[in-house]
């Protein structure tokens, strides 16, 4: 029997799936050297502080290449809730590389940012646009990552691990889309009268939320 899970584990098996996933996309989108990205017990302690503070993780890009890529990297820094919202600011130091010994990088920010501005043109397609996959990156990776309380506290504290590992995966999930449907009789696929020009294209929406977990427990429908 599959023991129950804790507040914000996975299956292994899911784990498993989002790995494969990564490499697979890998092949299309990702044309950088993925470094280890480890944090370490000591710079967890120093991050959160007196108040229990979040962990943010930005990434960056080196500025050097290697065997002609570019390398991955990955910052640390501590966000606090602002007001009563759900809303997380970052201080501005302390800021950690995140390495297989972290590094504290708190007097070099202004470097750290120029860092993370890399990635995120490598992210929007500027900086390799010729990549077949340069367009798509915007959709698939984000500029970082806040993580709760509960999963640092589990590794760290509860578990006394050193140091965790921070891998990277892709959660595949089918959704749907909506746009306007041109029959080959509908009138809006005839010329303007006016114009002799084909009616503005439509794009597509996406207001739609998959059932799990977005579901109706109590319905009918959703039968167990």
């Amino acid at each position: 029997m599959v023991s129950k899970l804790k507040r914000d584990q996975i299956p292994t098996e899911k784990a498993t799936n989002w790995k494969n996933n990564f490499n697979e996309e890998s092949k299309h989108t990702f044309n950088l050297d993925l470094p280890k990205i480890i944090l370490q017990k000591e710079t967890y302690k120093t991050l959160i502080g007196d108040n229990e503070n979040r962990v943010r993780i930005y990434f960056g890009l080196e500025t050097d290449k290697k065997d002609g890529k570019y390398q991955l990297c990955a910052f640390a820094v501590s966000a606090f809730l602002l007001g009563s919202g759900d809303v997380y600011a970052d201080y501005e130091t302390p800021v950690y590389k995140l390495e297989e010994v972290n590094i504290d990088v708190s007097d070099k920010v202004k470097t750290v940012i120029e860092s993370i501005r890399l990635y995120r043109q490598w992210r929007s397609g500027e900086l390799d646009e010729d990549h077949s996959g340069a367009q798509y990156r915007q959709y698939i990776y984000p500029n970082a990552f806040l993580l709760t309380k509960f999963e640092l506290h589990e590794l760290f504290n509860v578990q006394n691990s050193k140091e965790i590992k921070f891998e990277l995966g892709i959660a595949k999930t089918m959704t749907a889309m909506v746009s306007p449907y041109k029959s080959p009789t509908s009138d809006v696929m005839l010329k303007s009268a006016t114009t002799g020009e084909d009616e503005e294209e439509q794009g597509p929406f996406d207001f739609i939320e998959p059932c799990p977990p977005n579901c109706d427990e109590r319905s009918v429908f959703n039968p167990s």
